[in-house]
């Protein structure tokens, strides 16, 4: 059934920390292997720098530190026709959507850029980290591909996930989290993503 689908569950139960967390459906996991696939070409690709999704998280920011090794977005075209999509949204209505129905949210996009909808993959290794930081939208989200156990940690609610493979976390933009430096030397994937809520009419 659909609704076993959208069944997600509180990161701390009871507690004040407004993390969700969902396993994700294999079918959609499937999906999110073709854009892992994807950003790896674009990533090992003689002009990765000119695709690269840069933010706070990523090597080239303002404060001159390395991050993620690579950030890029993934193409609308895969957005557009994928379940996930429609997933995500269907998510965001039945946790906070206050009684509105899932046209009252939408991915955030960037039309007529290479950055295209406001998701994107994060390739990090030994050393890497993520500063502390939140996003822009209503709700964001992070996509746990190939994580080996490392935590994203929720500082204003002293918690943190774990990051099992193949599991999905959502959370109000305004959530502000990292990730500490990676001491092993294995590849760390992870997809973040930002959706906003707008009036459908």
């Amino acid at each position: 059934m659909m609704t076993d689908f959208l069944n997600m569950y509180k990161l701390v139960p009871g507690g004040a920390c407004p993390v969700m967390v969902i396993k994700i459906p294999p079918q959609i996991l499937k999906e999110i292997d073709g854009w892992v696939n994807e950003s790896k070409k674009f990533k090992n690709h003689p002009l990765a720098a000119l695709k690269a999704h840069e933010n706070a998280g990523y090597n080239n920011t303002a404060d001159n530190k390395k991050h993620n090794s690579y950030q890029c977005s993934i193409s609308p075209r895969l957005i557009e026709d994928s379940f996930w999509i429609a997933w995500v949204l269907r998510l965001s209505s039945k946790y906070w959507g206050s009684g509105n129905d899932h046209r009252h949210f939408k991915m955030r996009k960037w039309n007529g850029h290479f950055d295209g909808y406001d998701i994107w993959t994060n390739f990090a290794y030994k050393g890497d980290d993520n500063p502390p930081h939140n996003h822009s939208g209503f709700l964001s989200g992070v996509i746990y591909y190939k994580n080996h156990g490392h935590p994203t940690i929720f500082d204003d609610y002293n918690c943190a996930y774990e990051g099992l493979d193949g599991t999905m976390v959502m959370f109000p933009s305004t959530v502000v989290h990292h990730v500490e430096p990676q001491i092993v030397n294995k590849e760390r994937i992870t997809l973040a993503f930002n959706i906003v809520e707008h009036d459908p009419h």
